[in-house]
Order: structure tokens, then sequence, then C-alpha cells
């Protein structure tokens, strides 16, 4: 990468790769096998920390194209021994940790700077579809503790469910609910209703947050 990344467009490719994990997500499942989910899971990794982290750091290895090779090479290793040595729990519970770590600096960046720009209003859009995959982490956790907390969902490798959960994640946090799939246990439905919550919300705040930010800016230029 011959550009250095800013927090002027650093949520463009935070964006790309938010619908990039979706979109690839989606296509392995549809046509590679489950295991083609690793690949997608650690350049999207990566991405994001180019996206987010590269802004608050002078690290040079994010910020070429060796490093990112290297890097997505490195996590695909982790996430492959973590495969091999059957350790969903911890892979799902980093992967949490990541998206909320992310999500953290996000926010901060794109509704608490003080001034609305086009790079702002594209972060707001990457928040939302981080909350979705929080909420989807929070699932497969919950699945993996309670089988049978959703209806709905095969009895399978949490990445074999991915793809389902994050579907059923966005379909709740837009309070869409076609009840193709159902919780059953007590968290499950918990957990859906905050998530349903949190969506209305966030889109509630976000707007009317959008909307005073650009009219303090345009009275400021009147001034």
């Amino acid at each position: 990468m011959n550009k250095k990344i800013s927090d002027k467009d650093n949520f463009i490719y935070l964006l790309v790769a938010l619908i990039f994990l979706l979109f690839s997500s989606a296509c392995v499942d549809q046509f590679m096998s489950v295991h083609g989910q690793n690949l997608v899971i650690a350049a999207t990794i990566i991405t994001m920390i180019i996206g987010i982290w590269s802004t608050r750091s002078t690290n040079y290895l994010f910020n070429t194209g060796w490093g990112l090779v290297i890097a997505t090479i490195g996590i695909s290793l982790v996430v492959a021994f973590l495969d091999k040595a059957e350790f969903e729990f911890i892979h799902i519970t980093l992967l949490l940790l990541f998206f909320l770590l992310t999500l953290k600096p996000a926010t901060e960046q794109a509704l608490f700077s003080g001034h609305i720009t086009g790079n702002s209003i594209i972060g707001s859009i990457c928040i939302f579809l981080l909350l979705g995959l929080v909420w989807t982490m929070f699932y497969l956790l919950l699945a993996e503790f309670i089988p049978g907390a959703f209806s709905g969902v095969e009895s399978a490798n949490w990445k074999k469910n991915f793809p389902d959960f994050i579907y059923f994640s966005f379909v709740t946090l837009t309070t869409l609910g076609f009840g193709d799939l159902l919780p059953v246990s007590p968290l499950a439905r918990f957990l859906v209703y905050m998530e349903a919550v949190i969506g209305v919300f966030y889109m509630a705040v976000v707007v009317s947050s959008l909307v005073g930010a650009r009219m303090s800016d345009a009275q400021t230029k009147n001034q």
C-alpha cells in the first residue's frame, strides 16, 4: 500500500472489509467447503486492522503489500491451529473481542469526532454492520454452550453456522423477523430482543446525531 490511510478515508476500507466478509462468507457457504471460511475471516481481520488500527499506529508492517500477505498468512495459521485443536470457544471469543475492540475506535471516530464528513457517514454504516457481527458471535457462543438454543440451525461446526447466524443477526437488528430461524432458550430470546432494541435505538441516535452535527457545521460556517 503506497497511500497512507488516514482518519479521513479509513472507513471506506473498513466498509469494504465488512461487505467482503458478509458476501464471501455467503459464497463460501454456497459453493465451497466450510474450511474456506478461515481465509475469509483472516483476510477480513487484516483489512479491518488496516482500516481502523493503522490510523493509530506508525507500524510499517500494515502499510505494505508484503505486510498484508505476511499478516494474512500468520492469522490463517492461528485460525488453522485453533480449528485443529478444536478450540471453538476460544476462536469465537477472540473474534468477538476483535469486533468489540474495532467497534470502540470506529464509534469514537465516526460519532464523536465533533463534525460531520463523508467518512463519518460511512463510519456509521460500518458501526451498524459491526453491531450485527458482534451479536453473531454472541449467538455462536450460545449455540456452543446450549445446543438447541435456536431452532432452524443444524448442530454443526460453528463456521458452518456462521453465515446462518450472520443472516439471523441482521434480520433481528433491523427488526424484520422472518421467523425461519427462532430463539428457543430464554438466553437466546434475551439476546434477540436486546439486539432488536439496540438496532432501533442506534438508528434513532445516529440519524439525530448526524442531523445535529450537520446543522452545527452549517451554523459555524454562517458565523
